[in-house]
């Protein structure tokens, strides 16, 4: 097996909503995906939902490339949902950095 470091980068944003803030945190999503999508080199942002725990959401994002996923860390939208998410969540936004295993 070998890891394959050219190529798209996927990262795991996970958070942890606030007891009572749980819808607080999902109705703030549409509008960081929606921006988000239009991002260049964005490939796959996609939100999932905690099904044992309806306060957990897990962001799945692929990025074309280390300098597309930079913009986007910078950019407007990401940095307002960020301050939103360390006043609605506990912990904040936890990331987790993945490539692609050649197996």
């Amino acid at each position: 097996m070998t890891v394959q470091n050219a190529g798209p980068i996927v990262l795991i944003a996970r958070m942890q909503a606030r007891p009572g803030k749980e819808q607080e945190l999902k109705e703030a999503l549409p509008g960081l995906v929606a921006a988000t999508r239009q991002e260049e080199g964005c490939i796959t942002y996609v939100p999932h939902l905690g099904l044992d725990d309806p306060g957990l959401i897990v962001m799945h994002e692929v990025w074309q490339s280390e300098e597309h996923l930079r913009a986007h860390s910078g950019s407007d939208h990401l940095r307002k949902f960020a301050g939103l998410a360390e006043e609605l969540t506990v912990g904040g936004i936890r990331i987790e950095r993945l490539t692609v295993l050649d197996v």
